[in-house]
């Protein structure tokens, strides 16, 4: 049975082939590790780009780097549109392989991750699901047999620092859609997200040229890294690591919420105790008045 192709889905797949077939297309007149084409200018690998002042990456032959300005450029003159985060873009050159990566940086002040053994995925999910997000993206999924579910299960690596996981709605028999592979690098300032887009069928084999291509390739830089935070002048965030993920706000404040009550439970708790002991002294007293 044919099924019409899912149109949320369409402009930002037409948007990822043609961007990687920009600089492909040009690549051969491009006189060293600089190109450009119809005002968009790239760097191509091999060579070391930074984000900014907090990161470095080295890329490897066959990608080309947009830096901040272009990569906002370009989403602007194609969605989805640019959030203002942004700080860089990868686009493998590769044409039998279709991905691309998005470098964005929040600066919210230190992620603590002492949260990092109360993610559990399936919670997540299920608070997701009942968020205004999750209930506005499934009604507006024209194939209503699309399913929301995850791609990658969140995961917290402690000895990179690095939040990996991948939530969107797909559908059970075409499996059609983009894939949003989002990886957070914590940082002393906030977090950086380097995150893989690419068509659902692809993911498993963009995924594994990701993480070698990319993954491994990115350095947060001296005086920037997770480590290095001082609590003295440092500013830090309130959110903690549930909170940069889907469905997490909610289980956050289910969480503060349970909190809450077990702290009400147990001042109600001290209270009767010290009022049945007052009752207690207080008729002792008065028998030894009597």
């Amino acid at each position: 049975m044919n099924k019409k192709i899912n149109k949320k889905w369409f402009l930002p797949a037409f948007a990822l082939l043609f961007l990687i077939s920009l600089p492909f297309s040009t690549m051969k007149v491009a006189a060293e590790n600089f190109g450009s084409a119809d005002g968009f200018e790239w760097q191509s690998g091999p060579a070391t780009v930074f984000l900014e002042d907090i990161a470095s990456v080295n890329v490897p032959e066959n990608l080309a780097f947009f830096d901040e300005e272009n990569t906002k450029r370009f989403m602007k003159e194609n969605p989805p549109p640019p959030n203002g985060t942004e700080i860089g873009s990868l686009y493998n050159m590769n044409m039998q392989l279709y991905w691309n990566v998005i470098f964005e940086y929040h600066n919210i002040g230190y992620v603590d991750d002492r949260d990092k053994n109360e993610i559990h995925a399936n919670e997540l999910l299920e608070s997701y699901k009942q968020s205004p997000e999750g209930q506005h993206e499934k009604a507006s999924a024209e194939n209503q047999s699309s399913v929301l579910r995850w791609d990658v299960e969140p995961v917290y690596e402690e000895s990179k620092h690095q939040l990996r996981y991948s939530l969107g709605l797909r559908d059970p028999l075409l499996q059609n859609g983009i894939v949003n592979y989002k990886v957070n690098f914590l940082t002393r300032e906030g977090y950086i997200s380097v995150i893989l887009v690419t068509p659902s069928y692809y993911f498993e084999e963009s995924r594994k040229q990701f993480e070698e291509m990319v993954l491994q390739n990115v350095k947060v830089n001296k005086s920037h890294t997770y480590e290095e935070f001082n609590a003295s002048f440092d500013k830090k965030s309130e959110l903690g690591l549930i909170h940069l993920i889907p469905g997490g706000e909610g289980v956050a404040t289910k969480k503060e919420e349970r909190q809450t009550l077990i702290k009400k439970g147990v001042i109600l708790i001290v209270t009767a105790s010290v009022t049945v002991f007052l009752f207690i002294k207080l008729r002792r007293k008065l028998r030894t008045q009597k």
